[in-house]
């Protein structure tokens, strides 16, 4: 008897949150200019430090999919094509 087993995956805090985040980006919950409630919040109702929504919102932001819309907010924006990320040249 042979049994399929597929490795044990680890998955980082923020990773799980970046996930939850995309997810409702994809189902149309959280649309482009919509605020994200404040860190304490989130980390609240994910049950995380505030340290692992901090560096959720810091991986979603390098992605072009968050950026800050005051001090203390993010909010959700849809990544521009002509993004300084994607014009910049290549360097070997």
């Amino acid at each position: 008897m042979t049994m399929e087993l597929e490795p044990i995956k680890s998955t980082r805090i923020y990773e799980e949150i970046v996930r939850q985040i995309k997810h409702l980006i994809a189902e149309g919950k959280l649309k482009s200019g919509d605020r994200l409630p404040p860190e304490r919040d989130l980390a609240e109702k994910f049950m995380v430090s505030r340290t692992s929504v901090r560096e959720a919102l810091r991986a979603l932001q390098s992605r072009g999919l968050m950026v800050s819309c005051s001090r203390r907010d993010a909010c959700w924006s849809r990544p521009s094509p002509r993004s300084p990320r994607a014009a910049r040249p290549a360097t070997s």
